[in-house]
């Protein structure tokens, strides 16, 4: 895709870089708009990307898996590079490429976070009077804003994610597992957000739900647990995030007013979304309200999403980004009460050229604690 190729040039222009060599899965997907499953399970098979600032990018990719990257990449099919893993090593394969087009002596941007030290040391050993230097920066930046088509995706999926989760929740029933609401959740990704694959699965219920990310047991529900769940999946490799808590049975006053004081940090935050506005502002103001309430504020309440799960930016006290048109965000604050319960509540947003758009949080009144049968 041109918008992306100009992108990354952009990028070297900036970052001062002559190269760019992209190895992680979530960039490889990003750059080449192929996704190569076991890249992420087999180490070894290796899909390495190079762009310059004159020559065409090129991709070097394992053979059996060289007709998925032909078949989704929009790369040029004579840009495609495959290799033998038995008898080959990609990585000098890359190597040469990078000789090819003149970068011994250049600078070499590379994901240093996530380069082999074995990696690294051929890179130095091949290229000794070429600089590598970390590009992790660069990749952050080029994801940070959304093109349409991945803004078509996100939204996609994250329209009907709070009707898997609120399906789930009218199925079940006290008596039965935290397993059966997973079941539940499993199918209407399916059948419902036409996902394609989940990940990270979270059902907590009782104390369990205190668990940020625990994955479901045979725990029964019981009268009056709360019960935490959080849907993370994907559809045409692009994530969804979203979290809602729910009690069996009739809510307690107390259950109430907790949750209506985490409703209210949670429309606090996304009424602050617009461009210009600063993340770190947006989570100090949060902090503070957490604080009166006697709440411990979470690490942070806020994370991009996109290809992976969580990106930039974060909403924390740790990082200060400047929010942009076409940003999509997750906003969850999350308030745990240690021994006893954990309560959350996360929505998908895009920041929009004049303010926000709620992606999730749109079809069910997320501001009355939802409820499982206690009969």
């Amino acid at each position: 895709m041109k918008e992306i190729t100009d992108l990354q040039r952009e990028m070297l222009k900036k970052y001062r870089l002559d190269a760019m060599v992209t190895m992680t899965p979530e960039n490889i997907t990003y750059v080449t708009g192929a996704y190569i499953p076991t890249q992420v399970t087999v180490r070894s098979r290796k899909v390495i990307h190079i762009i310059t600032e004159k020559n065409d990018p090129v991709v070097i990719v394992v053979n059996i898996e060289e007709p998925i990257m032909r078949a989704q990449s929009w790369m040029e099919q004579k840009s495609i590079i495959s290799y033998n893993e038995f008898t080959q090593d990609p990585m000098m394969i890359a190597v040469d490429k990078l000789k090819e087009f003149g970068m011994e002596t250049k600078r070499i941007g590379m994901e240093l976070s996530y380069l082999s030290a074995i990696d690294m040391e051929l890179m130095h050993r091949e290229l000794p009077h070429a600089e590598i230097v970390n590009a992790d920066a660069a990749y952050e930046e080029m994801r940070f804003i959304k093109m349409q088509f991945e803004l078509d995706r996100i939204i996609s999926l994250g329209a009907n994610i709070e009707e898997v989760i609120y399906g789930a929740f009218a199925s079940a029933r006290a008596g039965m597992t935290e397993k059966d609401i997973y079941r539940f959740i499993s199918n209407g990704f399916a059948e419902i957000a036409k996902g394609d694959k989940m990940s990270m699965p979270m059902v907590g219920s009782g104390v369990r739900s205190c668990l940020l990310n625990g994955e479901p047991t045979d725990k029964v529900l019981e009268k009056g647990d709360i019960v935490r769940v959080d849907v993370m999946g994907t559809k045409d490799n692009y994530y969804c995030d979203c979290c809602r808590t729910a009690v069996v049975g009739t809510p307690t006053e107390h259950q109430a007013e907790t949750w209506s004081k985490l409703v209210k940090a949670h429309d606090d935050a996304i009424a602050q979304i617009k461009p210009g506005v600063s993340t770190k502002t947006i989570y100090d103001n949060f902090a503070r309200q957490f604080t009166e309430w006697g709440f411990k504020p979470v690490a942070f309440i806020g994370h991009g999403l996109g290809l992976t799960l969580h990106e930039e930016p974060y909403i924390n006290t740790y990082k200060d980004t400047i929010l942009r048109e076409n940003m999509v965000l997750c906003v969850e604050p999350i308030h745990v009460i240690d021994g006893e319960c954990g309560y959350q509540l996360e929505n998908e947003v895009l920041v929009t050229a004049d303010g926000h758009r709620m992606i999730t949080g749109t079809r069910h009144p997320y501001q009355q604690l939802a409820t499982i049968r206690a009969d």
